[in-house]
């Protein structure tokens, strides 16, 4: 437990971060945390430009290069929805993932090629499809219902209206793979069947034919996503592999060859607070998009057909890692042989950990080069548990210290909340040579913004003030 801060981030740290220690302080992008902190306040999300574009034109490249049509990288926004990571990723040329139209807002407003764009959910409004078909985007179809409506808005705007069929994937080899992840208790296979997304065959055949009947919608191909259910390439090969096989029988059934496949996202990185622990995922991108895409094409070659475009919706892997969550230390509690370091950030900023289990490495950023010399848990100040993380080695604190916490891109702030009436952070973004305020500091105002007290209980508010 003697080793330092800067010995444990020397065994974790991966290609595409940008953080050093200098003089004994954690250093993101060039930038000493503990001075961003003094600068823009506490808690505060730090963004990180260099390690978004790097992250995108990774796993772009992993996939084109195994690939014989053109792929496309759609960013999911659900992952982060700040507008100014979007634009950084339209600035390289990503396309989009959205659903709904809060999503499709975002997803436009920072820059995005709307042909290279994806709507996905299985209970669409009209309002959603008239918006998706109006801008040019790509519709999953994920619903019988939702068909028609497409149509009559694709009509009603002069226009064909470009759509996925999604399907369900079965392959019985996913049974030997835990259902954790799906919180399932009676296996993979039966979590998968559970899910409400897509249609397995052979309703997915009929729905083809129907599709294909419409005068204004054409099918271009097929979307699935089953999601991250393992961190083996094999995992990922399997669904590949079932995807393909049901590429084939649809042709046979219908006579239909995809232009594209939509293969979803779900893609590990080597630093996972989602595995739940502090282990590092041993296989790369490119381990994953070998495996899936060569399961991919391997399915589909018995039938001689030009080999579709291949889109995928990435989020976490893009921007797990390009976020860091800074906290300020607060009370130090020593008693009942346990100690418990209070920082000013909370679970409220962090949800997954209470909701999944995530397991996030966190650093003393002042005191890099300290000896972690005492086991202590870090909690918020919310009248929850709030455990940011247990049972965790750093050195001797004091308030005022800086704690830096790693891998917070991801299902963080876009999941964020407000409880105990707790204002959430500012998120700052470092360029190149620059810094910005991304995403401003609520205040209490700003919580309380959309209440209102009727008029007759308005004296009664004013009598409490």
């Amino acid at each position: 437990m003697s080793d330092t801060g800067t010995a444990t981030l020397a065994g974790v740290i991966t290609p595409s971060d940008r953080l050093a220690v200098a003089g004994g302080h954690l250093m993101i992008d060039g930038h000493r945390a503990s001075d961003l902190v003094a600068r823009f306040g506490s808690p505060l999300y730090v963004t990180v430009e260099a390690t978004l574009r790097e992250n995108y034109r990774r796993i772009r490249d992993a996939f084109a290069s195994r690939w014989r049509a053109p792929v496309t990288v759609m960013y999911a926004i659900k992952a982060n929805n700040a507008l100014a990571i979007r634009a950084v990723l339209s600035a390289e040329g990503a396309g989009g993932d959205c659903f709904g139209l809060g999503e499709l807002h975002a997803t436009l407003a920072g820059g995005t090629d709307p042909r290279r764009v994806v709507m996905n959910g299985s209970n669409k409004t009209r309002a959603e499809i008239d918006a998706a078909v109006a801008a040019g985007l790509i519709i999953n179809v994920d619903s019988i219902q939702e068909i028609a409506d497409i149509e009559a808005a694709a009509a009603a705007a002069g226009q064909r209206a470009r759509v996925n069929l999604r399907l369900k994937l079965l392959p019985p080899e996913i049974e030997r793979f835990s259902g954790e992840f799906f919180r399932a208790t009676d296996g993979m296979l039966s979590a998968v069947r559970r899910s409400k997304w897509g249609y397995a065959l052979p309703e997915a055949a009929r729905l083809v034919a129907q599709l294909l009947q419409m005068p204004h919608v054409e099918l271009l191909g097929y979307s699935s996503h089953v999601g991250r259910f393992s961190n083996l390439p094999e995992a990922f090969a399997i669904v590949g592999r079932s995807l393909g096989a049901a590429v084939v029988e649809l042709h046979r059934e219908t006579g239909f060859w995809p232009q594209m496949l939509d293969i979803g996202g779900g893609w590990p990185r080597q630093r996972e607070p989602e595995a739940r622990g502090p282990e590092t995922n041993p296989h790369s991108i490119e381990d994953y998009a070998m495996a899936a895409t060569g399961a991919l094409a391997d399915a589909m070659a018995p039938v001689r057909q030009a080999t579709p475009e291949l889109w995928l919706e990435p989020g976490r892997y893009i921007v797990g890692n390009s976020v860091l969550l800074l906290a300020t230390v607060g009370a130090i509690k020593r008693d009942a042989g346990h100690v418990w370091v209070h920082v000013d950030a909370s679970t409220n900023n962090l949800m997954r950990i209470d909701t999944s289990k995530a397991w996030h490495r966190i650093f003393a950023a002042n005191k890099m080069d300290a000896p972690q010399s005492e086991t202590v848990d870090v909690v918020g100040s919310t009248c929850i548990p709030s455990v940011l993380g247990a049972d965790r080695a750093l050195p001797t604190l004091h308030g005022g210290d800086v704690l830096a916490i790693l891998d917070t891109g991801m299902y963080a702030d876009a999941i964020s909340n407000q409880f105990n009436g707790i204002p959430r952070p500012a998120t700052i973004l470092l360029g190149a040579g620059d810094v910005a305020i991304i995403k401003r500091r609520e205040t209490v105002a700003d919580l309380y913004a959309q209440h209102a007290i009727p008029p007759w209980l308005a004296s009664a508010g004013a009598a409490a003030q």
